[in-house]
Order: structure tokens, then C-alpha cells, then sequence
């Protein structure tokens, strides 16, 4: 059993959590068979083909090349039994210019849909300006390419309430379903530490983008300064980084804190796993606290924090994001933590249902 996966690579433990979550779901799916996972990175859309292939070197500059050779089926996917999009935003803004949409969507995997090759796109989210969300999606060109791909796709689930509507408007109701990151620790899951720590996630402006809302990198510093002088009063702090830049900056903010940038997912959730609760701007990373049971609360930038909605846990616009509003969130999880685990757990094992579930239910329709 082989099967392709569309992802990111080399860029966050975001993706990678997500990834996880997807390839725990598929194994359980295909119990009993031996899988390999073919990965394409679609911001770099071409490795979808091998490296001897020539749209690898010349993918650009090449118009003959792009409109003859896809057709001879020489891709990475061409040998692959499934074809999964791991869960990301799939409507934005001028969705239909991502680099990924010719190359990947419509010169590969719509031609193997129509071959009848299964593809499955799960957890596709929006990501959209928090003050400015949509109730449908307007422009031509990305209603377009969004009914395209989703023609190609066997089943598409939603893990935020806002693509559920954005879809549903465009004629596809799709299964609501907590983002598959919810499950990427399943494996690692423990118990809560009552001596355990908490963890804050740090981005300079409450997330990846200030979608022209004019944040103050300032104010949310300022606020984060104060979090973490509260929260130190009763409790160990530690600075949980998913990058680099995310570890340079909480170094810069209390260099007396400890800063944790994990390798791998073994590392990242080996050390999550003495940790009590957060304050996350990755909204992934609260998402995979969530998963082993580990409440927090999210602040963002963006529509991405519906799918921290959806798993019952607080966050907050970066500009509403007032120490003491967030900080009295804090202590509402923090009161609640024991009740939180087990809710969390359960919600957890149902989401982790539904997707096997709905994956066998497809892969059953295909005879």
C-alpha cells in the first residue's frame, strides 16, 4: 500500500503534527498491510515528480514541457494507491494563485481522480483576516479553483465552523472534524502532571501574519511580559518553540527562562508531556496539548483559531488579548484541569473514530 501525502516540509512542527496525526489514522485504516508514504512538499510543488524528471529542473521556463508531459503519468502519485492532502488551510484570500494549484492539483491528481484513484482531503481549514471574515467566498477565480479541487476529492473534511460555511455555500457539505494535529500524540498520551509545568508559546505578533490589522508587536510583548510574571508566581514557566526565530525572541524576552525548540515530534512530545498547561500563538500547538490533554489558551491573528474553537478551548484575537483577560482564561483552564484532561481525551478518541471511520466508509465505496 503506498500512499501519497500532500504536506510541507522543513518548515514548522506544525505540519509535521498534522502529517503525524494523518499517517496514525491511515495505519490504523490499513491495519495489517505495509505502507509507504510518498511525500510532496507543495511549496515546492514539482518534487512531485522524481529527480530525473525534467519538469524538476526546467518547471518554469518550460511552457512546452508543462503542457505535454504531465499527460505520460510519470509522477510520484502515479504509483500511489490513495492520494491524502494533510490538513491546512485550503481557502484564503486568492487561494486559487498558490503555487501548489497546476502542478500538484490539477495536472496530477486530477487526472489520477478521474482514473479513479482516491483522494482524500482532511481537515482543510480557512485562514482569513479575523476582522475581516467572509460568509462566502466571492471571488470568481477562487470559487473556481476550490470547486475543481474539490471535485477531485473523495471526501473533504472541515476542521474550523467557518470553512464549513465558506464550502457548504459553494455546494459541499462537508464532516465537521477537529483538525487531525488533535491525534498526532495518541501514541504518547499519559496522564496529567500535577507538578508539571507551564508551557507559553511566543510569536511576535500573536501569529504567522498581521493581514493588515495593524497589530502592535509592542503591545502584545508587553502583554506576554506580564503573563508570564503571573503565571511565575505558582508555577514553572518554559517557553515551548516551534522555529528559530520563535526561540530567539523568548530568549531575548526572559533569558532566566528556560526555552525548549524540539527536533522531532518523540522530542516534542516527551517533553509536552510534563507540562500542565499553555498560552499558545502556535495554534497547532495547542491543538496537539489538546491531544494528550493538556488544556491552553490561543491567541491569534486569524480565522486558523476557529479550529481551537472547535476543540472547546478559549482564544483570543491578538488585539482583545488584554493580560488580564487572558489571564483570568488562564485560570479558569488552570481550575478546571482535572475535568479538561478527560474532556479532552474523549474528544480526542471520537475525533480519532470519525476519521478512521469515514476513511474506511470511502475506501469501501471504491468497489
Amino acid at each position: 500500500m503506498k500512499i501519497g501525502l500532500i504536506t510541507t516540509l522543513g518548515t514548522n512542527l506544525g505540519d509535521d503534527l498534522i502529517r503525524a496525526g494523518i499517517c496514525h489514522i491511515l495505519k490504523e485504516v490499513f491495519s495489517g498491510q505495509k505502507i509507504e508514504f510518498a511525500c510532496v512538499n507543495k511549496h515546492k510543488p514539482y518534487t512531485v515528480y522524481p529527480p530525473w524528471h525534467p519538469l524538476r529542473w526546467a518547471p518554469r521556463g518550460q511552457r512546452i514541457l508543462r503542457r505535454v508531459l504531465p499527460k505520460y503519468g510519470l509522477s510520484i502519485f502515479d504509483r500511489c494507491d490513495c492520494i491524502v492532502q494533510c490538513g491546512t488551510p485550503v481557502i484564503w484570500p486568492g487561494c486559487h494563485k498558490c503555487e501548489w494549484a497546476v502542478p500538484v492539483w490539477h495536472e496530477v491528481v486530477g487526472r489520477l481522480s478521474q482514473k479513479g484513484i482516491p483522494v482524500f482531503n482532511l481537515g482543510a481549514g480557512s485562514c482569513y483576516p479575523w476582522k475581516k471574515q467572509p460568509e462566502s467566498v466571492t471571488d470568481e477565480e477562487d470559487r473556481a479553483y476550490l470547486q475543481k479541487i474539490l471535485g477531485y476529492c473523495k471526501i473533504t473534511t472541515v476542521r474550523d465552523v467557518l470553512a464549513h460555511t465558506l464550502l457548504k455555500n459553494l455546494g459541499y457539505e462537508s464532516p465537521f472534524i477537529p483538525c487531525p494535529a488533535l491525534v498526532a500524540g495518541r501514541p504518547y498520551a499519559g496522564k496529567p502532571a500535577d507538578d508539571g509545568f507551564v508551557v507559553i508559546n511566543y510569536m511576535e505578533k500573536g501569529g504567522h501574519y498581521d493581514w493588515e490589522q495593524n497589530i502592535d508587536a509592542a503591545i502584545w510583548s508587553a502583554s506576554v511580559v506580564k503573563l508570564v510574571q503571573h503565571i511565575r508566581k505558582r508555577h514553572k514557566v518554559v517557553f515551548l518553540c516551534h522555529d528559530l526565530k520563535e526561540h530567539a525572541l523568548a530568549s531575548r524576552m526572559d533569558p532566566s527562562i528556560p526555552c525548549f525548540l524540539p527536533k522531532n515530534l518523540d522530542q516534542y512530545f516527551s517533553f509536552l508531556a510534563h507540562a500542565k498547561a499553555g498560552i499558545c500563538n502556535r495554534l497547532h500547538a495547542s491543538v496537539a496539548l489538546a491531544g494528550i490533554g493538556i488544556p491552553t489558551v490561543a491567541v491569534g491573528t486569524d480565522t486558523r483559531m476557529k479550529m481551537v474553537e472547535a476543540i472547546g478551548l478559549p482564544s483570543f484575537y491578538v488585539k482583545d488579548a488584554f493580560q488580564e483577560k487572558v489571564t483570568d482564561a488562564f485560570e479558569n483552564i488552570m481550575n478546571r484541569r482535572k475535568s479538561e484532561y478527560e474532556r479532552l481525551i474523549a474528544l480526542r478518541e471520537r475525533t480519532w473514530n470519525q476519521y478512521v471511520n469515514i476513511v474506511k466508509t470511502c475506501i469501501a465505496s471504491k468497489e
